[in-house]
């Protein structure tokens, strides 16, 4: 069983072996290959089943900024053309909002401001009450924005808020194949509530976007894509400017309109140096080993203090972006919740370190999924800086990373190097990890690329490095096909990966075919491998009718089938399950699970809690299911999983998984997440609980605090994480953080660790 709770990433700096780049031939002569291939569509070329297009708004020059107070009252915005007509996506696809919404867009040579309106009829039932950045404004009435800078009708910027002003940002890569919230960047919003309903102006300085070079080649006159969209919270409406359709996603960024009129801007920043100071003090309280007859412990305190650059970033070209660090440090990085793993393979953490998440989307490479759990990620930045078995910070030199768009190529590279960390379990030596990426987009809405990752290790002979090739094609609006083949070389052997994909998936119909292969011990010392030798097979299918019923938005019915083999052939885990769901007008949904036939041939005994052991056989149970999940417009929203498999490793199971979510006001929620096994097996009986429980309190949008407390009775864990966050201009922060976890019982009982610290960081930008 594998459970977290976050240590304070440390920031210790010693020489180490020069960094080398990975480069090869073979990298660029497979690219080179696509560039010869139809590029991507112009708006005018693109094929008349698409949506893109089909409105634009002009922005219009003023020559005094507005004052972002979510009123839009500055005359400049009364010199702007009004852009309305949104369209319901939901309930009503295709008919107009049900509220008005009106949008202006203008600019100065430094700023692009964005005004919406938003009327409403009951001022009084306007949902705010989220104010953390970043935080989830599910159950809140919000205002998003996406704007496709490049204008390739794959990537862009989101930029989202509600009627209390809180910034919510992220990049969307590859029409939302991946969304990185962690991303943060300088811009302004703020809203305003009134008698006629809600406002918002959004100010998005040209420098934190990245624009092509063609662009600036022209003077900077600009063709962006554009989407805005509106989600009337107590309504569970969602109105969209130009990408109303069903079956699409406002991070379809081929689906959206067009924002034109822009020229002669500044694109302005060149470099911006972020360096931070950290104060603190970290502290271990272990047992004396061989312990004598009664337990005597030890306290041993370390100076947490340091200095470092947490990013030096420099703008080569308009769209092309250098990013360096040194003595990096991530004591700011939100906590991991608890997770319970029943099974002999490891769980997947996603990573939270903000060096590690911007400009991610580019080195997202070979991945694999069964579900909604990932089962491979050829690149997984969280195997770097942390231990393998306890996700344990290694201390991180520097590194660096250049992102952005070079001759028509997406280009993503990486290079850090980390020290060597010794503890009681792991040994890990110093080590350089290199990755080189390039991606080619073609035809309108498909892209072809290849990768290279190496990881050596110093002072010995050995290294990992993998190679290879993936491509995404979409056509038909809905279908997709993608796939990747990778060569895991190392000093003894080299060994294969290879998956392929083919998916249509619409509002109403899916079917999907996933497999996947991976050769007997293949190696990724950078990547996310749930199971190696195996291949598998996994298709799926799903009907989502939607019936003229009016308290029922959508019926979902499904199934989907996992086998999976190893190298001979032999069946080692499947999964035959089917699923009905149904999704209600207000936003709630059950979900019901009646057949879910699993099969798992366990090759080698193992412990599936500590005492408790499984032994080698072929194994096979039914599984139960039943889920209800409250709507999240309201101030208090539930979670409720009940599940039961009958004949679990030839014992029973019960488990009990909730979520719960109090809204108290605007400025507190308590978040809890509870979970309970019991399970009755040959091997022993065992109950679980495992929760994750956090306090939040926001004075206002710049005053955040957080507090998590995590206990786990098996493997006798408790947990605290504080944090104070103040965000005193925007890109710039201080904070305030505790930690402390507890061994609560078994022969560590007693043992403690804790550390305190404040961090300031401070930007300049030239």
């Amino acid at each position: 069983m594998t459970l977290s709770m976050k240590s304070t990433i440390s920031k210790v700096a010693r020489c180490a072996r020069p960094a080398s780049w990975i480069a090869g031939a073979c990298l660029w002569t497979t690219l080179q290959l696509a560039a010869q291939t139809t590029p991507a569509s112009s708006p005018a070329s693109l094929s008349s089943t698409t949506a893109h297009g089909h409105r634009s708004v002009t922005a219009h020059a003023v020559a005094s900024p507005p004052v972002i107070d979510g009123k839009l009252e500055d005359d400049v915005w009364q010199q702007a053309a009004v852009s309305a007509g949104f369209i319901q996506k939901e309930p009503a696809e295709g008919q107009p909002v049900t509220e008005a919404t009106e949008v202006r867009v203008i600019y100065t040579p430094t700023t692009l401001y964005i005004g919406v309106f938003c009327a409403d009829s009951n001022p009084a039932g306007i949902r705010g009450s989220e104010r953390r950045r970043d935080g989830d404004l599910a159950g809140d009435d919000t205002v998003s924005v996406v704007l496709d800078t490049y204008h390739d009708h794959r990537n862009a910027f989101l930029f989202r808020t509600n009627s209390l002003g809180t910034a919510y940002d992220a990049l969307i890569s590859d029409e939302g194949k991946t969304v990185n919230t962690s991303w943060d960047e300088r811009w302004e919003v703020s809203s305003a509530v009134s008698e006629r309903g809600w406002s918002v102006e959004f100010a998005i300085p040209f420098k934190s976007v990245r624009v092509s070079e063609s662009d600036s080649a022209n003077g900077g006159k600009l063709t962006w894509g554009l989407d805005i969209q509106r989600d009337i919270r107590r309504k569970n409406e969602i109105a969209i400017w130009n990408d109303w359709r069903r079956g699409f996603q406002l991070e379809n960024i081929s689906q959206s309109g067009h924002l034109s009129g822009i020229e002669g801007i500044e694109t302005g920043l060149r470099m911006r140096i972020k360096p931070y100071v950290l104060g603190g003090f970290s502290q271990v309280v272990d047992r004396l080993r061989p312990a004598p007859a009664a337990p005597v412990f030890r306290t041993v305190t370390k100076n947490a203090s340091d200095i470092g650059i947490e990013d030096l970033k420099i703008r080569l070209t308009p769209s092309l972006t250098a990013d360096l660090t040194y003595r990096t440090d991530f004591a700011q990085s939100d906590v991991d919740a608890l997770q319970v793993n029943l099974d002999r393979f490891p769980l997947f953490f996603p990573e939270k370190r903000e060096f590690f998440q911007e400009g991610s989307g580019i080195f997202d490479i070979g991945t694999a999924s069964r579900g909604t759990t990932a089962t491979l990620r050829l690149f997984h930045s969280r195997t770097i800086g942390l231990t393998p078995r306890d996700r344990r910070p290694v201390p991180i030199i520097g590194g660096g990373r250049i992102t952005g768009k070079l001759g028509g190529f997406s280009v993503g590279l990486l290079n850090v190097q980390t020290e060597a960390f010794r503890s009681d379990r792991e040994n890990i030596l110093a080590s350089n990890y290199s990755v080189a990426r390039l991606r080619r987009d073609i035809f309108s809405r498909s892209t072809i690329g290849a990768f290279i990752m190496n990881r050596e290790k110093g002072g010995s002979a050995d290294y990992n490095r993998i190679y290879g090739s993936d491509a995404i094609f979409t056509f038909a609006q809905h279908f997709t096909a993608d796939g990747f083949f990778a060569k895991s070389d190392e000093p003894s052997r080299s060994t294969w990966a290879w998956s392929a994909n083919a998916r249509w998936d619409s509002d109403f119909f899916l079917l999907g075919l996933e497999y996947v292969s991976l050769d007997p011990g293949f190696r990724g010392d950078m990547a996310f491998i749930r199971r190696a030798d195996y291949h598998r097979l996994g298709p799926q299918i799903a009907f989502r009718p939607r019936p003229n019923i009016p308290w029922v938005r959508q019926l979902e019915i499904s199934g989907t089938w996992d086998y999976q083999m190893n190298a001979s052939n032999n069946v080692v885990r499947r999964i035959d399950k089917y699923i009905t769901q149904v999704f209600f007008q207000d936003g709630s949904l059950i979900r019901i699970i009646p057949f879910d036939y699993e099969f798992d041939r366990v090759e080698r005994d193992f412990e599936i809690v500590p005492g408790v052991v499984v032994p080698a056989h072929p194994y096979q149970w039914n599984v139960y299911v039943l889920r209800y999940q409250s709507s999240s417009k309201r101030r208090y929203w539930a979670n409720i999983d009940f599940s039961h498999r009958y004949g679990f490793y030839t014992g029973n199971m019960y488990k009990l998984q909730t979520v719960h979510n109090f809204k108290l006001n605007a400025q507190s929620s308590l978040e809890v997440d509870y979970e309970i096994d019991k399970a009755s097996l040959p091997g022993g009986d065992f109950t679980q609980h495992a929760l994750n429980f956090a306090v939040n309190y926001a004075l206002n949008n710049r005053w955040l605090t957080s507090t998590t407390f995590q206990l786990d009775n098996i493997d006798h864990f408790a947990g605290l994480h504080f944090r104070l966050n103040y965000i005193f201009r925007p890109g710039d922060d201080f904070f305030l953080i505790y930690d402390e976890g507890r061994e609560t019982g078994g022969i560590n009982r007693g043992e403690k660790n804790r550390s305190l610290q404040a961090k300031f960081t401070y930007s300049f930008d030239y």
